[in-house]
């Protein structure tokens, strides 16, 4: 039996959690119930879109060589590929990169505690662009910017047993392949796999800075 203390304290604590759920409930609904998922700018979908977004951070200096170096150099001690080196138009940019998930702490590409969940909770991966530009006739700027995409897979019907092997592989056979969707109905025909791009990583952008900087300070 409680006593009139702990009846008091058990009170206090049911009145925070309500209010804890009442607060995270009206948060969720801040956005229109009749809203669909899908109801978006296209423009967002493309990655040219998030890419001409204000960077977060620059790194400036005299040469554009060693700058050119060093973002390579920075990119490859996160783990990424040199993709494209583009001199002319001053574009480096890395292979697109799977993103760290919790159980791999020896990985940095991945900067924050609500970014590690994301990655462990569905794939993503990043990709670093370089943008060089001149400021004068011996300085120069890079700006890296991060892109992060979201893998997504169709659903596939089972219908039996023997196809649960089936679910996560790609069909071989042109008979195997999912039919009589929604989508497919109307006929738009997606793709079983894709990426699509969700955003920019601005911690890790400051990351890659902050390392050039101090590379090029050596």
């Amino acid at each position: 039996m409680l006593t009139r203390s702990g009846a008091f304290l058990a009170l206090r604590i049911g009145t925070v959690a309500a209010l804890l759920i009442v607060g995270c409930a009206s948060h969720s609904r801040s956005h229109p119930t009749t809203q669909m998922a899908t109801d978006i700018d296209p423009a967002t979908t493309q990655p040219a879109y998030w890419y001409g977004q204000p960077a977060v951070a620059s790194v400036e200096g005299d040469s554009f060589h060693r700058l050119w170096s060093t973002a390579e150099d920075v990119a490859r001690s996160y783990f990424f590929k040199i993709d494209r080196t583009d001199y002319r138009d001053g574009i480096l940019t890395t292979e697109p990169l799977v993103s760290a998930q919790f159980f791999e702490p020896w990985r940095r590409d991945v900067q924050t505690v609500e970014d590690a969940v994301d990655a462990s909770m569905a794939t993503m991966r990043r990709t670093i662009r370089f943008e060089f530009t001149r400021v004068d006739a011996d300085h120069w700027r890079v700006t890296p910017k991060v892109l992060i995409e979201r893998r997504s897979i169709a659903e596939q019907r089972i219908t039996s047993v023997v196809l649960y092997r089936k679910t996560f592989r790609r069909p071989v056979k042109s008979r195997d392949e999912p039919s009589g969707t929604p989508e497919s109905d109307q006929g738009i025909y997606l793709p079983a796999r894709y990426w699509y791009p969700i955003g920019r990583d601005e911690a890790l952008e400051k990351s890659i800075a902050e390392r050039m900087e101090s590379r090029l300070k050596k």
